[in-house]
């Protein structure tokens, strides 16, 4: 599990004083989000130095021609992953709680399959969107038309900014603070 030393910090190039910030950190690598669609996977060896924000040690050219990737992609994580194999007798709960059906890094699309982020948390009754931007949506779950591959939200984009749009810092739905994500990667 990752420490979260890099979580929701700005993230600047040798040449650019901000290209996004930190949305995921795993063992090896820090995920930044940054403008419009732009997303890097960028190796932690990278950083050069620590502060306020991170410095990564190359250009923005650089970081672009080597860690740029789709911005929704599936997020990294530290979890591990266990292998379960088909014992004699199945045990559906024991195989349910092992592997939660959650909505943890799914991505989240509108009606018109406009893609508007990742899922970073998932409450009982919300969830909680890191989009495009450096935008925030905490969106109740009645709002969700299907699963699938990716969450479908029953509603357009202009509908999910004028209502559900956050600030990036204030607290989780539950009252937590953000930090709290970091922990839980």
């Amino acid at each position: 599990m990752s420490s979260g030393r890099y979580f929701n910090r700005g993230v600047m190039a040798l040449d650019s004083p901000y290209i996004g910030h930190v949305v995921r950190e795993t063992e090896d690598k820090i995920i930044v989000f940054g403008e419009g669609n732009d997303r890097y996977d960028i190796p932690k060896s990278e950083i050069q130095m620590t502060s306020k924000n991170v410095l990564i040690g190359l250009n923005l050219y650089e970081i672009a021609k080597k860690y740029k990737v789709r911005r929704d992609e599936p997020l990294p994580t530290s979890r591990p992953v266990e292998e379960w194999t088909q014992g004699q007798n199945i045990d559906l709960a024991t195989y349910e709680r092992k592997y939660p059906k959650g909505l943890f890094n799914k991505g989240v699309r509108v009606l018109n399959e406009d893609h508007v982020g990742h899922i970073m948390k998932e409450t009982d009754d919300k969830i909680v969107i890191f989009g495009d931007y450096n935008y925030r949506f905490d969106v109740p779950k009645s709002k969700i038309k299907e699963v699938g591959r990716n969450v479908i939200l029953n509603m357009d984009i202009n509908e999910l900014a004028a209502n559900y749009k956050v600030d990036r810092n204030a607290p989780l739905p539950t009252g937590e603070p953000l930090d709290k994500l970091a922990q839980e990667q």
